[in-house]
C-alpha cells in the first residue's frame, strides 16, 4: 500500500512537470514566426473544407465531422 502511493505521488510529480514545463510565453516579435503559413497544419484550407463537405453526409452515422445530420449512406 505504502509503494502504491509513492508510485501515485512520483507519478503526479512527473506528470506536473512535464504540463508545466510546455507553457512557453511567446514575446511580440516571435509572433511573426509562428503565424507564418509553414506552421499551419493544413496547407490548403479550401481543399481541406471542400473534403470534408464531401466525407460529412457520408461519415454522419458516425457524428462526421460536425454533427451533420444524414443517413450516413453517402447520399445527401
Amino acid at each position: 500500500m505504502h509503494t502504491l502511493r509513492l508510485v501515485m505521488s512520483l507519478a503526479l510529480i512527473v506528470c506536473s512537470a512535464g504540463l508545466a514545463s510546455g507553457c512557453a510565453e511567446v514575446r511580440f516579435n516571435q509572433k511573426g514566426k509562428l503565424s507564418a503559413p509553414a506552421m499551419t497544419f493544413d496547407h490548403d484550407p479550401l481543399a481541406v473544407e471542400l473534403r470534408g463537405y464531401v466525407i460529412t453526409p457520408r461519415e454522419a452515422a458516425m457524428g462526421g465531422f460536425d454533427g451533420a445530420g444524414a443517413g450516413g449512406c453517402g447520399c445527401y
